[in-house]
């Protein structure tokens, strides 16, 4: 080992797709001066061993996207290099064979619209004509597209370095990282060949992230499942033809693809979800083009259906057959972004590498050299897990995305394996009333509330539940409702510069006197939404803030690591072991008041304000405020206290009418009053994008991103529009067109029930007129209007109500 120590902006750890395409794009954007080290060949780990296909027939527009750039990127490279990819654009074809498959092509389709990425919706006898040897006897449907296929792996790889090498970036092979350490603001890495110092680290090592990420203090949510893929023999039929499409099919979960004059058939099995190198052990190091033994008793009846849809590979002999390891994680989204620790960058957890490294590698380099991404990509955060990650939950809940990877993703579908995971004192009272629980961040909330043990029926359109929805919405309309909040983001910041420290991070002012409560948003340095928030400030020195629960962690290291050296500032994250229940409805004081002693009238408790009190004898935070537009108080309470709340509640309130209230009511109550959710602030836009500009006040201020945000012409609007539908609702990424031309997408919706009407939220390109819109769902285009204000309570009265 050398002593000499070399330096560097970025080390990126790992030399497969995921680590060569991030080192390409960094040196896209002009940071040249990285090396990456790989402890073997580039590709050695799990790259080599795909079966490199790239679709374009995807259920979102993210991961459409990310496929669309991968394949541009790819293609850009070879004409650069003159080195050949191995890209074969045969198209592919997804078949629908149930009718909730028929609907998610349709929905697929509409991801198509917005990126105009050529596919077409047919049926079997085109699904025949296309692929002669498919048996079509059962399908009912299939989007074909046409600009996608597969590409070889190790090709591509080896074109992405050499572009990368020919623009001044490094590769070492055969050195592998053995360790980390922290040295003032840059990380000192141990080489087998020496020591380095990097300002920036990227995590690309795939199987091997997990014992590289506990050298920066992380646990990586990633494991390694072992696929299979077989190569038949020569197929006579594949003669003299031209090669065929991509055939994806959930009946036997996978693929049957050409390779050369061969078959491949890529199994997913649906009943077991083989590991290995399980955490916190990880990959040995040696390993090294690593296969595993096949296992014909797993994937045996799905490979039996797959000769019957193309029975042509049924009588030939297996040539080859790959089984390796390939990273997932428990959602199946890849690890894209900021780790937690300074300045450590993930670029891994990806389960479909090829199809996504170009993408994700243009996400990463983004985001480090330009702070943002041009497309919101909350999806990727690597911080998106929280402490309920535990190992076994990584593990478990992996093997079951796994498992349902071809699934139909219906809107509404949750994963099953380990719940309930983190029960609150609630959950045993809502479950013996009929709640239908959906899984937030670990925790259950409630969807609706049926019998007890009920099953939530799924799909696009409405629901049986529909009809609870409406009846909890309109029973907390016309008295009063409570819903389970537990599962929040809530912190206490304290010391005399924690006022300054939110003040800087905001876009509004945060509240100027003790008690009062104000919505702010954290922008980044280019002035968009990096968070929104509500800031209460308890006192000159103490402030309480809530916001999405799926927010707690990058919320909470972002204040963080904007409190400067020497700053009197504790910050204490609350969202494990404190719970919220909200309150709302016109009877909801003389609920309250039943139950505490303090003064809740409109001059002694007034609208946006905050309060400790005791509720039942109970000390609580109790916050003037609703999401649902109604006179209301959240009250925020340690989660061993909420269940006593909760019961003092119905014991007051069952003569006033209260009701228990899920999440798809509490949804359609806030489209009724047009309140923006996290789904409609994203990362690739700003308040003035969204018309929240009276949130907005930089006279005479200097918060972050305050001169992007001013200085750039908004790009974007987002209207308020009713959905002229009587059987479906907006979910969020579908297209808004105007003359059958795409102008922009839907961002959120759901069903007013107390009114009768479908809304949703349209974001659309600055400048768009308000008339003659559509949203296509479905396949169908469905006509919008615009509205200016709510629909309901338009003035805002009923949530300062005297009553």
């Amino acid at each position: 080992m050398s002593d000499t120590i070399q330096s560097t902006q970025v080390a990126i750890i790992g030399g497969g797709i995921m680590g060569v395409a991030a080192q390409f794009q960094l040196a896209e954007n002009g940071w040249t001066d990285t090396i990456l080290f790989e402890k073997a060949e580039l590709t050695s780990g799990s790259t080599w061993h795909a079966a490199g296909q790239i679709a374009h027939a995807v259920g979102s527009r993210l991961m459409g996207w990310i496929n669309k750039t991968s394949i541009e990127t790819y293609k850009r490279v070879e004409a650069e290099t003159g080195q050949s990819i191995g890209w074969h654009e045969v198209g592919g074809i997804r078949i629908a064979t149930t009718d909730d498959e028929v609907d998610w092509m349709k929905s697929i389709m509409g991801v198509g619209k917005l990126l105009d990425l050529p596919m077409d919706l047919i049926g079997p006898e085109e699904v025949a004509q296309v692929n002669p040897f498919y048996k079509v006897d059962d399908v009912k449907a299939a989007v074909r597209t046409y600009e996608d296929g597969h590409i070889d792996p190790s090709s591509v790889t080896m074109a992405l370095a050499a572009a990368t090498r020919s623009r001044g970036a490094r590769i070492e092979r055969h050195n592998r990282m053995i360790g980390a350490s922290r040295k003032g603001d840059m990380w000192l890495l141990r080489t087998e060949k020496g020591d380095v110092l990097a300002e920036h680290v990227v995590i690309a090592a795939g199987s091997y992230a997990n014992q590289v990420g506990e050298w920066f203090g992380l646990k990586i949510p990633s494991v390694s499942c072992l696929h299979h893929y077989l190569v038949t023999d020569t197929v006579p039929q594949f003669a003299d033809r031209p090669e065929l499409p991509v055939m994806r099919d959930n009946a036997f979960g996978g693929y049957i693809r050409q390779e050369q004059k061969s078959g491949l058939i890529g199994i997913y099995e649906g009943h077991v979800c083989p590991t290995v190198w399980e955490m916190p052990e990880g990959a040995p190091w040696a390993a090294e083009n690593e296969l595993f033994q096949a296992d014909y008793d797993s994937i045996g009846d799905f490979l039996m259906v797959a000769f019957d849809k193309m029975p042509i590979l049924a009588d030939l002999g297996i040539k080859r057959v790959v089984r390796g390891a390939i990273t997932h994680t428990p959602d199946g989204g890849m690890l894209v972004g900021p780790s937690g620790a300074p300045n450590v960058w993930l670029s891994c957890g990806s389960s479909i590498g090829l199809a996504w490294g170009g993408g994700a590698g243009k996400v990463l380099a983004d985001w480090m050299v330009h702070g943002e991404a041009e497309i919101n990509t909350r999806g990727f955060d690597p911080r998106r897990y929280g402490d309920f990650a535990s190992d076994n939950f990584i593990v478990e809940r992996t093997k079951d995305e796994f498992m349902r990877r071809h699934d139909t993703p219906c809107p509404g579908k949750q994963f099953h394996s380990l719940r309930p995971l983190k029960k609150h004192p609630l959950y045993d009272r809502l479950a013996a009333k009929g709640a239908v629980f959906g899984e937030v961040a670990g925790w259950e909330r409630p969807r609706y509330f049926g019998g007890v043990g009920e099953a939530e029926q799924i799909g696009w359109g409405h629901q049986p539940w529909h009809a609870n929805a409406t009846a909890e919405a309109k029973a907390t309309r016309n008295a009063a409702g409570v819903i389970d909040l537990c599962a929040f983001a809530q912190f206490e910041i304290s010391g005399k510069d924690a006022g300054a420290l939110l003040d800087r991070l905001s876009a509004n002012r945060i509240p100027s006197k003790d008690g009062r409560m104000s919505l702010n948003h954290l922008l980044t340095a280019q002035g968009r939404f990096e968070t929104e928030i509500t800031i209460w400030r308890m006192a000159e020195d103490r402030f309480f803030t809530g916001s999405p629960i799926a927010r707690a962690t990058p919320d909470f290291d972002w204040i963080k690591s904007h409190i400067r050296p020497g700053e009197d500032v504790t910050m204490i994250n609350r969202s494990a072991d404190w719970g919220m229940l909200a309150l709302s409805g016109p009877a909801t004081r003389r609920i309250l008041s039943e139950l505490t002693d303090v003064d809740l009238s409109n001059r002694a408790f007034p609208w946006l304000s905050g309060q400790e009190i005791r509720v039942a004898g109970i000390p609580c935070y109790a916050l003037r405020v609703s999401f649902v537009g109604e006179l209301g108080w959240e009250l925020h309470a340690p989660l061993d206290q909420i269940g006593a709340i909760y019961d003092a509640l119905f014991e007051a309130g069952s003569k006033h009418g209260l009701t228990d209230l899920g999440s798809y009511a509490f949804n359609g109550m806030r489209m009724e009053k047009a309140y923006r959710a996290s789904g409609d602030l994203t990362t690739d836009v700003g308040p003035l994008d969204v018309g929240l500009e009276r949130f907005v006040v930089s006279e005479g201020r200097d918060f972050l991103g305050r001169n992007a945000l001013l200085s750039r012409d908004p790009a974007w609007q987002l209207f308020y529009a009713e959905l002229h539908s009587e059987d479906i609702d907006i979910h969020g990424g579908e297209p808004v067109l105007l003359n059958d031309r795409p102008v922009g997408l839907t961002t959120s919706g759901g069903y007013g029930y107390t009114i009768g009407k479908s809304l949703g939220w349209l974001f659309v390109r600055k400048g768009t007129q308000q008339t003659g819109l559509s949203v296509r769902i479905l396949n169908r285009d469905i006509p919008v209007t615009v509205h200016q204000d709510a629909l309901f309570d338009p003035q805002n009265l009923r949530p300062r109500s005297e009553e």
